[in-house]
């Protein structure tokens, strides 16, 4: 067998093994992850119809996993902080997604019917994501540990540069999409402004990150294109109470839009806000003001929310919602995330409760 076919040969086994194994994997989650009772109908109490209001009340939960990346990001560059890259446990962090994506499949599915879109979203991501945390960590669990041990626990330039980068990138995920990050800028600057010590750890890191964040810009501008045709919705509704339209008009970032009444006589109002990290500095704007809650968000009557806290502790008093999953946080060790499927008329009273508490409320999944 010539050197040609022998490659294709085993190119051909290692898709068919590749495709065998996701394949394997989306029937276990959709067979075995799901509630075999049929969803609840949700539908917006105030009859609010415009298109682009409601969105599916299951995606709450569906969008977890694809947040389990952005936290596992926070992870490591807190993890490389504290010493390098290859003390991250890379195969923790994908059970932990695996885990998270079948948790959450479950709870979509008792509170209501998820998007396809965002099912779909869930499996490229983590298959993304996997053999991305599996190379990564082959790597760093070898050939990064070993130049590591070299310098003798002193971070190079190009150390620093990277643990920058990750602390930058973290942040970004929090507000915006993963391939919006400009990679290439990022790998430009590092060859122009980065000081070059010769070093086997400083020449290892320049050949290593390069590869990584050239391949990271290359795949970007793909899923970029591939975006343009379907762009994410920056922005939700939400109906508050206990605040007047005037009130509301003054707290950042919040557009008000009409006053609106359910079929039983409660009233509300009808606002416009951002989605992601914004939403939850909104959600905090509303635990300022006493008597403030909120009705529904985009036509739902439950959402998830995490909240950081320490190992020992349950908070079980604080909160009205009901917990579903606790995970461990490797770049605060002695910390959890806890989930907690929580009824939206709760949430700003449960945010404020918690922090109250000392405890960190994280984020609202916003649909």
């Amino acid at each position: 067998m010539s050197l040609l076919r022998k490659t294709l040969w085993t190119a051909g086994v290692v898709l068919a093994a590749a495709a065998i194994g996701i394949t394997a994997t989306v029937i276990g989650v959709e067979r075995s992850c799901v509630s075999p009772l049929p969803p609840p109908n949700v539908r917006s109490d105030f009859s609010i119809h415009p298109q682009g209001y409601a969105r599916a009340q299951g995606d709450s939960f569906l969008t977890f996993p694809e947040w389990y990346i952005v936290h596992a990001y926070t992870d490591l560059a807190g993890v490389t902080a504290r010493g390098s890259e290859s003390d991250f446990d890379y195969l923790a962090s994908i059970t932990g997604f695996w885990s998270s994506l079948c948790g959450a499949t479950r709870q979509a599915s008792l509170s209501g019917p998820g998007s396809s879109d965002q099912k779909l979203t869930n499996y490229i991501i983590g298959f993304s994501f996997t053999l991305e945390m599996g190379l990564q960590g082959v790597y760093e669990r070898t050939i990064g540990a070993l130049t590591a041990w070299s310098a003798d626990g002193r971070k190079t330039a190009e150390d620093e540069f990277n643990l920058a980068l990750l602390k930058d990138y973290a942040a970004f995920l929090y507000q915006t999409p993963w391939y919006r990050f400009p990679f290439w800028n990022k790998l430009t600057a590092f060859w122009q402004e980065t000081p070059f010590v010769p070093s086997i750890r400083a020449v290892e890191r320049r050949i290593s990150l390069t590869l990584q964040y050239a391949g990271k810009s290359g795949y970007a501008a793909i899923i970029r294109f591939l975006a343009g045709y379907d762009p994410a919705d920056l922005t939700i509704r939400s109906v508050v109470a206990g605040m007047t339209p005037s009130d509301l008009a003054g707290v950042p970032g919040v557009k008000v839009l009409s006053q609106v009444s359910s079929a039983n006589g409660t009233k509300g109002v009808l606002v416009e806000t951002a989605r992601y990290a914004e939403f939850d500095a909104f959600v905090r704007q509303l635990s300022r003001h006493p008597g403030a809650s909120l009705l529904e968000i985009a036509g739902n009557h439950r959402i998830l929310v995490t909240i950081v806290l320490p190992d020992a502790d349950t908070a079980v008093a604080v909160f009205d919602g009901e917990p579903i999953f606790r995970l461990p946080i490797q770049s605060s060790p002695g910390s959890s995330r806890l989930g907690i499927d929580t009824p939206v008329r709760s949430l700003v009273g449960d945010v404020k409760r918690v922090e109250d508490a000392g405890y960190r409320f994280e984020h609202a999944y916003d649909y």
